[in-house]
Order: C-alpha cells, then structure tokens, then sequence
C-alpha cells in the first residue's frame, strides 16, 4: 500500500478553465485564485457538482451523527464511582468498563467499516446509530446488584458501534469538498469528535448531579435519536468514480422514499458489483495502511499526544473524587463535570484556528513555493499543533488520509486506533502504577513522554 501522489499544479491564468485530462467532461476551475482540485466531472451525480446547501446538509448531519455516537460509549466517565455500591464492585471494575468502551473504539471499525463495501457508507452509518441507541437503553436499566456482567457488555458493544460514524466521515469530506475546503470541514469535523470525547463525560456529571447514576445514558438518547432521524432524512450517498475503468453504481431512485429505501433498506443499491471482493479489500487495507511508515510516523504522535487526554478523562474520577480522608478531593459530580470543561476551551481555540488556518496556510505555502501542491504542506501548522493537541490531531488526520486519497474510510481506521490503543492500555496498568507512585508521579512519565514526542 503505497500513499496516493497528490501533486497537483495551482497555478493558470485568472478566470480560465483547465483541461486536466483527456475526457472533454473533466476541467478544473477556479476558485478566486485557487484551481479546483479534484476537477469535478459534468455528471449531476458527481456530488462535487451538488449545492453547497446540499453538502452542507449532509456534512451537518454527519457531524451530528459522529459526536452522538462519539460521546455515548463514555457518558458515565464522570460518573462511574457512583455505580461501585450498586454492584457491589471496585472502582477498578468500573473503571475497566470505561475501558471495555474503550476496546469496543478500536475494534469497532476494524470489525464494520468492511460493511461499507455491501451496504454502503450511509447505511452502516445509520445502523450503527440505532446500535447506539439500543446500547445506551440497555446500560440505562441494568440498576441491579447481578447487572455488573450485561452492563459492561453494553459498554463493549457501544463502543464498537459508537466509532463508526466518526471513523466513515472523512469519507463525505473526501466526496463533497475540494482540496482547499477540505481543511475547513476536518477542522470542524475532528473537533467535534475530540470535544465528544470530553463533553460525553462532562454532561454526564452535570446530569448525574441531580439526577440517579443511570440518566447519564437516558440523556444520550436524545442526541442518539435526533441524529438517527436527520441522517436517514438527509444523508445521500457521495460515493462518484471519476475513473472510467472503475465500475460505477447505477444512479439512485430520485424519489425521496425510492432513494431512502435503496440507500438504507438496506443499501445495497449503493455498492456496484464486485461487493464481496470489496469487502476483503476494505478488511485488510487498514492493516496495511496501519503500517506504512507515513502512518507509522504520525501515528506515534497521534498515539501519544491523543493518549494521555484518554487517559486522564478516564484516570481522573479515581483521585480526583474520593474524599479528602481517603487521599482524593471529595468532588462531586458537578464539580467534575466543571473541572472537565477548562478542556473545552483548548477544543474551541483549536477549532478557530483550525477553521481559519488550516486550508490558508498550506495554499499559502504551495504559492510561494511555485504553486504546485504536495501533501506535505498541510504539516505547515504542527509546530504549533505540538502544543495545542487538539489542534495537531486535525492536522495529522487530515494529512494522513489525504496521502492515502483512495481510501478515505479505510485510513481513519487505523489513525482511530493509534489515538484510543495508549488510553486503553494505560488504563489497564496505571491503576496499580498510581498505587506505588503515586499521582504526582504516574502524570510526571506523561508529561516527559509529551516533550520527548515534541522535541
């Protein structure tokens, strides 16, 4: 598997279109000062061709249906410790249920996403949300003292469906959006995710306040629900082959129930034939995009600087909760749900930025360098990124899945795993690591792991 050449040139002359290839369909266009990249085809199916309106429908959808599958696998991160005496269980039992969610982020994709090559992006989207939903009602009623087992299981299950939505949008990003518009929309799309991550928890504490333990999932429903309703309603297919050699999908019903039927009912109609080689190509391609060493390279950073976040949402109940006498705080759940939320300031500076710099600065950089566009320079903003995490893990993400142009669902499979496999595993080991060491101690490997990743 080797990373797709995006070299593409900038430059012509103001107002004058640009045959880039041999078919008399296919010209690339101007932007203001910037070439359409991928030039879109005269085909009305081609959704580079639709409305901004209409992409942005579907695009609002999507990152609806990515932060409400996101955040429900670790609504009760806040709030865990008030379900040891219900269970009759260790804070360590609890906590390796946040963790079991956590199992359920990596393996997920790995496990559905190959189901897009059946039934198509849109579907197992969709699916994946009512997987979500029946998820967060099952955790919600397991309140008896024997329900420790089938709570868990519900963790587990809703992490393996809660990432998928998250995982399958870069896909639409990819399908709806130039080259110069891409940066905007994984700016505000990753950022939605991560703030997922952290507001998943921090409602939760909020709600647990006044509410029993178990409405920290009855919450979730409604954002579940909503985002069910909107992507069966909204979301089209965006799949478009602009290579003639490869075999197309016949065009969708244009009637709304026809079009609703084939995409989601159960979407077979969106994937051309072939499906079962599909489905092994998109089985095995994340594994070995997992280990090309673009991947590699970004994915330690990602690994490390998107870990410890994970790690310490998941850490933080344990020390920060208990009361004084037992060498904690004495928190409660809205103090939690507050501490949490100086995260959000970081999530929503990072967003800004991103919004305003992330397509500018690479263009910028490819202008002054010729006008000939590499990969590469969306990279320009890392050195920043270093220190604004959120920031840095748009900016990788979006690199990454832009040098591996031909699998835009695949890709973020394996960039998901890099960024939850450091929080799962340190939740695992760093219960007994903070019981020798102490707290003080367990963050100070963390924040030297950090730097070295800087430097």
């Amino acid at each position: 598997m080797s990373a797709s050449n995006t070299s593409q040139e900038l430059k012509g002359a103001p107002g004058v279109a640009i045959v880039v290839n041999s078919s008399p369909k296919v010209i690339a266009t101007r932007h203001g000062n910037v070439v359409l990249v991928p030039p879109p085809s005269g085909d009305p199916e081609d959704p580079l061709n639709w409305t901004m309106r209409r992409k942005i429908t579907i695009f609002a959808c999507i990152c609806l249906a990515g932060f409400a599958g996101q955040m429900s696998p670790n609504s009760n991160q806040l709030t865990f410790i008030e379900q040891v005496p219900v269970y009759h269980k260790t804070s360590t039992d609890l906590l390796n249920s946040v963790a079991v969610a956590l199992a359920g982020w990596v393996a997920g994709p790995f496990l559905l996403v190959p189901l897009v090559a059946v039934i198509g992006r849109s579907a197992v989207v969709f699916w994946s949300l009512v997987g979500v939903f029946v998820c967060q009602v099952r955790a919600a009623e397991m309140t008896g003292a024997n329900d420790y087992i089938s709570f868990t299981v519900s963790r587990l299950f809703c992490g393996i469906f809660g990432g998928i939505p998250a995982i399958i949008g870069s896909g639409y990003i990819i399908d709806m959006f130039y080259l110069h518009q891409r940066g905007k929309a994984f700016t505000v799309f990753k950022v939605l995710i991560i703030f997922a991550v952290v507001g998943g928890g921090t409602l939760g504490g909020f709600v647990a306040q006044t509410q029993p333990w178990n409405y920290v999932f009855w919450w979730t429903l409604g954002p579940v629900g909503a985002a069910i309703v909107l992507v069966f309603r909204f979301v089209e297919d965006t799949t478009f082959s602009r290579d003639p050699e490869v075999s197309s999908r016949a065009p969708l019903p244009k009637s709304w129930v026809a079009n609703r039927i084939a995409t989601y009912l159960p979407g077979i109609r969106t994937r051309p034939a072939g499906k079962g080689a599909e489905f092994v190509r998109q089985a095995f391609t994340p594994l070995q995009i997992t280990f090309a060493p673009i991947t590699l390279l970004m994915g330690t950073y990602i690994f490390i600087a998107l870990g410890l976040p994970i790690m310490q949402a998941s850490k933080l109940t344990t020390y920060v909760q208990p009361p004084v006498a037992a060498g904690g705080y004495g928190f409660s759940s809205l103090q939690m749900a507050f501490f949490t939320m100086t995260a959000w300031v970081g999530i929503i500076c990072a967003r800004v930025y991103g919004y305003l710099f992330n397509d500018k600065a690479p263009l910028w950089l490819a202008r002054r360098r010729g006008g000939t566009w590499h990969t590469e320079y969306r990279l320009a903003n890392t050195i920043l990124s270093s220190i604004l995490l959120p920031l840095g893990w748009d900016l990788c993400y979006n690199y990454v899945v832009e040098c591996f142009l031909h699998n835009p669902v695949e890709t973020p499979v394996s960039l998901n795993a890099c960024r939850v496999t450091f929080g799962l595993i340190s939740v695992f080991i760093v219960t007994q690591w903070q019981s020798v060491v102490g707290v003080g101690w367990m963050w100070e490997w963390g924040i030297c792991s950090l730097c070295s990743l800087i430097s």
